[in-house]
């Protein structure tokens, strides 16, 4: 038969096995006949396999026990399980399903137990299947396969061999190819690292180890991986090499840069000619690689290498706008989230330069607007590029209307005043991909490099010397871009600040010198001027959101930092919409009416919080959104008039068009309100802003209840006597931990803390709780919910004390959302039950206002009973029919 070559090779390998098994059953007794089978396949079909054999750890879970190459590259992997071991994931061990969560990312892998061989292509269930006819215990040379010919094994090996990347023609195909092999990578990474620290140091080794990643960790982690939102360095650092690898490979596919059968130094190389960043960081991150490992790079090589970014464009022009995000939702989502990474929509970006354009004609007297030759215009954070390429098409365009022939002439005049930082590596790649499409599209011969485009963290200390790249030499490109950086942060005067900030919540620490101000220097941090000196308590704890800290430096570059010289100029920034209206804002919305002669609120979501998807400019984001632009156009003594305007559409091409025809002295503005804490919303037609508000009138006010733990909640008492039942049995701490829910900076199980109020407990932590829980108490959870408590501070986080301290007969809370406008509906809700923090709408927070103090007496202003008393006569009832049942309804 014309395939007997391929029973005789099967022959062998049963023989070989049989052998082997006498001795052991393990996969390692199959592992020489498996490669010896694969590679005489091979030789028979000129591929010309190796096997490279990976290193045999037993606590490594990612590698796989053979990387397969053929014709100098490598074409896929192969794993092998013990005889009888299930090579599908359905019989998979937790260790082998663990691995198998990570090696299915892979484009081609072999999973073999000697009898079954199953071949994966990125999928869950294997593209091919063979199984050979015999046991491989006892059968020896008598070991066939299924076919006379042996067709559907030789069609296996050969399909796995000859494994090569398509071609890759969409973003689609390019996001769904890359991120699970950058998934892969990670925890590559990761792995190495967790290895080479349990490798001794010193003579306790045999040899000296190298650890090229334990190294490249502490060199860098400062400098493309800075972490101080508390993640786990170590994470932090696999996931940015592996994002920054793969975008540097890609940013040189796209500058036609040749990668395959390529080391990555002479890539690097030819990359740092025209992206030199990009270039210079991609050497240095792989030069200390060693071979094995870049094995494990050189499918990621391969993918990319298969990219025809021409037939991606001509598909989808603008597919970078969207590349790195729709990569995050693919790669990571939550960490698409954590960082907040949602781009801008190009058609948003055009109007928001647009507009900002005019406001530079009208008020500032620039009339040629970005294309004048006094304007620096700065995005700060400056993601994928998408409004200094915006800026670049909007100059060439006004330029060419003398003439095509000025385009080119634009863009030299504007290179050198248009100005980008970012901190992240991808996106940062992405932005050079952008800008430089933007440039090749106008008659010009500006190059990338003569843009000032710069990996940096904006809010980092310009006049602390840097210490980033201290294990580089003077002169170093990566060294020169963070000097250059610091100086644009120091000492350049700019004109525009226009950017689409990140956006992240709890985000202390981040800040840089905004926040905590220079070591060393007496003076008070940036963001003080946003405060009220203590007025605002703990409100002031929404300024710790990283938008915050990029209105505050942007505010201060533009408006304050040159004021000798110059302090005109504008801040356009999109950004989420708690600051026109939210208590923690009122010193931010203070000194912008201070700071500044104009502004304008472009409300994008007037719906509030999750407005409906057909509503939405930014689709993915349910927050509320606000375009702001505030002009200082002279100095000004009186507080800058303010302007309002809601985008009501109910659609997002209603609201797109109300946008386009919004210039700064459109008929469709509104004054906002006038004093200098006040929201920046419209005044109200008619007498409405002469009412007192709620707080005039009833001072004293509270958060409600917080738990940050859901299982401190329930329908019925039992319910909760048994949670804290199950809890204090509980005798593995690790478990224990799991049931409580362990908050970061919260509540552990053991933190001491203080009693509720009223209570004679002495301050302890829940590991000397008893099994007797604490009487639950009812309360309002939400509206029209009422709900039981287990009323103990050591499972609430944040108790609210004064609630407890309250409860006195006869109490009434009045809750309301109070920063957050309202439609229709109730304003305010009444219960007798102590509320929750969420209690009003089940998010947002709000504010508690009992009628009573805990003496009982009335919640009042000073003085109000005897003006209502003298106004009107008798004795104001208000407080006494609260108390009567029936009145005010409850819960």
């Amino acid at each position: 038969m014309p395939e007997e070559w391929i029973q005789a090779l099967v022959a062998d390998f049963g023989s070989e096995c049989r052998e082997r098994l006498r001795v052991s059953d393990t996969e390692a007794s199959i592992s020489l006949p498996v490669a010896k089978l694969v590679e005489t396949f091979g030789v028979r079909w000129k591929l010309s396999p190796r096997l490279h054999p990976e290193y045999s750890l037993p606590e490594a879970r990612v590698r796989p026990d053979y990387a397969v190459e053929t014709s100098a590259r490598i074409t896929g992997f192969l794993e092998l399980k013990a005889p009888g071991h299930d090579v599908t994931p359905d019989g998979f061990t937790k260790r082998d399903r663990e691995q198998w969560e990570l090696m299915r990312r892979l484009p081609n892998v072999l999973y073999s137990n000697g009898h079954t061989w199953c071949l994966y292509r990125g999928g869950t269930r294997p593209l091919h299947t063979v199984r050979l006819e015999g046991d491989l215990y006892r059968s020896g040379s008598r070991l066939r396969t299924n076919e006379a010919d042996g067709a559907a094994f030789r069609d296996l090996l050969r399909e796995f061999l000859g494994w090569q990347p398509r071609r890759i023609t969409t973003v689609g195909q390019l996001v769904s190819s890359i991120a699970p092999l950058c998934q892969y990578l990670r925890e590559e990474v990761l792995e190495q690292l967790a290895l080479e620290r349990r490798t001794p140091d010193g003579p306790l080794s045999r040899r000296r180890v190298p650890k090229p990643f334990t190294a490249l960790a502490h060199h860098w982690s400062k400098v493309l991986f800075p972490s101080t939102d508390g993640q786990d360095p170590d994470h932090l650092f696999a996931d940015r090499y592996t994002q920054t690898i793969a975008f540097a490979l890609l940013l040189a596919r796209i500058e036609n840069v040749p990668l395959a059968d390529r080391n990555f130094v002479d890539v690097a190389c030819e990359l740092k000619a025209e992206n030199t960043v990009m270039g210079r960081a991609l050497q240095l991150l792989t030069e200390t690689v060693d071979a094995e490992f870049a094995r494990r790079i050189d499918t990621l090589v391969q993918v990319i290498d298969a990219v025809d970014w021409e037939a991606v464009r001509a598909r989808t022009p603008d597919a970078h706008v969207h590349l790195y995000e729709d990569f995050l939702q693919e790669y990571d989502r939550e960490l698409r989230k954590r960082s907040g990474t949602y781009y801008t929509p190009p058609r948003l970006v055009k109007e928001m330069v647009r507009f900002t354009d005019a406001v530079l004609r009208t008020r500032l007297g620039c009339v040629e607007g970005f294309a004048d030759e006094q304007v620096t215009i700065v995005d700060p954070a400056m993601g994928t590029g998408t409004f200094l390429s915006e800026i670049i098409d909007r100059v060439t365009e006004e330029r060419s209307r003398r003439g095509e022939g000025f385009r080119g002439e634009a863009v030299e005049q504007l290179a050198g005043r248009l100005i980008g930082f970012e901190r992240q590596m991808a996106a940062y790649a992405v932005a050079q991909m952008r800008i430089t499409q933007t440039l090749r599209k106008q008659v010009t011969d500006t190059q990338l490099g003569d843009l000032r485009l710069h990996l940096a963290d904006t809010l980092a200390d310009p006049y602390e010397r840097a210490t980033l790249f201290t294990f580089l030499p003077d002169g170093d490109p990566l060294v020169e871009n963070t000097r250059k950086a610091d100086w644009i942060k120091r000492e350049q005067k700019v004109t525009v600040m226009i950017s689409n900030p990140p956006d992240r919540e709890r985000a202390e620490g981040e800040g840089g010198w905004v926040e905590k101000g220079r070591e060393g220097d007496d003076k008070a941090p940036l963001l003080d001027a946003f405060r009220l000196g203590g007025r605002n308590g703990v409100h002031e704890n929404k300024l710790k959101n990283l938008y915050v800290y990029f209105w505050r430096w942007a505010t201060f570059k533009v408006f304050e930092q040159h004021r000798s010289e110059s302090d005109r100029g504008i801040v356009s920034f999109i950004s989420t919409a708690g600051f026109l209206s939210g208590p923690g804002f009122r010193g931010m919305r203070k000194y912008l009416r201070e700071t500044c002669s104009e502004g304008w609120i472009i409300d994008l979501s007037p719906e509030g919080i999750q407005p409906p998807l057909r509503t939405r400019l930014f689709e993915g984001v349910q927050q509320q959104l606000t375009i702001a632009v505030f002009v200082r156009s002279r100095a000004d003594t009186e507080p800058a008039h303010i302007r309002y305007v809601a985008l009501d559409g109910s659609t997002r091409e209603e609201k797109y068009a109300q946008l386009e025809a919004l210039g700064p002295d459109s008929d469709q503005w509104r004054p906002v309100r006038q004093d200098a804490h006040a929201p920046f919303t419209p005044a109200a037609l008619g007498a409405w802003d002469t009412y007192p508000a709620l707080d005039d009138l009833l001072p004293w006010t509270v958060p409600g209840i917080l738990p940050k733990r859901t299982w401190v909640y329930s329908a019925d008492p039992d319910t909760l006597r048994s949670r804290w039942r199950r809890l204090t049995a509980e005798t593995d701490l690790t478990e224990k931990r799991a049931l409580f829910r362990e908050t970061k900076g919260g509540r552990t199980i053991d933190r001491p803390v203080k009693p509720l109020p009223g209570s004679a407990q002495r301050r302890r932590s829940m590991l000397e709780a008893g099994p007797e829980c604490p009487e639950p108490v009812p309360v309002a959870f939400r509206p029209f919910d009422r709900q039981w408590i287990i009323p103990d501070n050591r499972v609430l986080d944040r108790c609210s004390p004064e609630l407890w301290e309250n409860r006195v007969e006869g109490q009434i809370h009045i809750v309301e959302l109070h920063s957050e406008r309202f439609g229709d509906g109730p304003a305010t809700l009444f219960t007798a039950l102590m509320p929750d923090m969420h209690h009003f709408a089940g998010w947002g927070g709000g504010r508690v206002i009992p009628l009573l103090q805990k003496d009982g007496t009335p919640n009042v202003t000073p003085g109000l009973l005897q003006h209502l008393r003298n106004s009107f006569g008798g004795l104001p009832r208000s407080f006494t029919c609260a108390r009567r049942p029936g009145v005010v309804g409850r819960g």
